[in-house]
């Protein structure tokens, strides 16, 4: 019997992951909790908004839409897997934590040409591209979203092959390949959205362990389309990193096309931090570390600069990440920490200005 924020869930041959795990009926991955402390934030938030009903698509153990119908109890939950042997522990889980959903055993692509939704989740084993298009047959003309990738190897360029055959992008591994396995995901979905005549805004995107994860806004539109368009484009490095538009190729190495505009929206960050002080959340110190975080990137240029790369490049001693980011601030340059690693900065200072802090300790 697994305890997480306000339920009681079975997990039948609990294994701690550190990583995907193995794929099998009820699975359940621990390290998933922080998100699913963020999705009960982000549920209540959508729901102060407006959103009446949402579906977990992929529900595995049922975890996710049963906290959601217990901790943001005006929501209408609907919870599904094609797994009969899950559909069996979701009913279980449901019986055993008194929560009033409904639940599926269907194809979630039938499912949601049926059924018109709020907020549509979709948490899969590994890639979430299979079930990109679906989304948009059960989405209210205004709406949200939120997708799950597991297979940052593949993202992150350590695969490149593979990426580009499911993702349709040049991936870039070494520094920043993070972020840019993260601009890719969004990147995607965000042409895929705009296939449908939806627009896109992403409301929070991050990387943490084995895991990518975006929570996204859509609006029905060819006008909101053609707005999300304008944010897809290129990054390539010459002398720093650099973004180009869509229509503008960049001589190699470049990776792409992917997600040039921000990562986090504004509003969400600060209604984020009150919405945390009424949850029982497991992680909740956790988050508010990764929250600080978030508000300082927000204002910042896409793509980092890691410390230990710079280091080596310049044969110099790595100084301390408050130091960097202080010296460029005086400098009267933008700067901050990023989430995707402890020794990584993001600036808009030019790539020379910042060696120079290398060079002159």
């Amino acid at each position: 019997m697994i305890e997480e924020g306000e339920v009681k869930i079975e997990i039948r041959d609990f294994e701690q992951y550190k990583g995907p795990g193995k794929k099998k009926a009820g699975f359940y991955n621990p390290t998933l909790e922080i998100d699913r402390d963020i999705n009960v934030i982000f549920c209540q938030y959508i729901a102060n908004k407006g959103a009446k009903k949402m579906l977990d698509g992929l529900s595995a153990t049922g975890i996710r839409g049963i906290r959601i119908a217990k901790e943001v109890k005006s929501i209408d939950v609907h919870i599904n897997d094609i797994n009969p042997a899950s559909y069996e522990i979701i009913r279980e889980n449901v019986k055993k934590n008194k929560v009033n959903v409904k639940i599926f055993c269907e194809n979630i692509h039938s499912l949601l040409l049926k059924e018109k939704y709020d907020y549509v989740d979709i948490d899969p084993y590994g890639s979430p591209v299979p079930f990109i298009s679906c989304v948009f047959k059960g989405l209210k003309r205004k709406g949200y979203t939120s997708f799950t990738a597991t297979d940052t190897a593949t993202l992150c360029g350590i695969y490149k092959k593979a990426c580009i055959r499911r993702y349709h992008a040049l991936p870039l591994s070494g520094q920043a390949m993070k972020e840019i396995g993260l601009r890719i995901l969004i990147g995607y979905i965000a042409r895929q959205t705009t296939t449908f005549e939806y627009g896109l805004r992403p409301i929070l995107s991050y990387a943490y362990g084995h895991f990518f994860r975006i929570y996204a806004r859509l609006e029905k539109g060819a006008r909101k389309a053609d707005e999300t368009f304008s944010k897809i484009g290129w990054i390539f490095w010459k002398n720093g990193w650099r973004i180009s538009s869509f229509d503008r190729l960049p001589t190699p190495p470049f990776a792409g096309p992917l997600w040039i505009g921000k990562l986090h929206e504004k509003n969400f960050l600060n209604e984020m931090e009150k919405i945390m002080t009424e949850k029982k959340l497991g992680r909740k110190k956790e988050i508010e570390k990764m929250l600080r975080i978030f508000k300082e990137e927000e204002t910042l240029p896409p793509l980092f600069y890691e410390s230990r790369y710079i280091s080596k490049e310049m044969k110099a001693k790595q100084p301390k990440l408050i130091s960097i980011i202080e010296k460029l601030r005086r400098k009267g340059y933008d700067a901050g920490r990023t989430h995707f690693m402890p020794d990584a900065f993001k600036t808009n200072a030019p790539y020379d200005e910042i060696k120079k802090l290398f060079l002159n300790q």
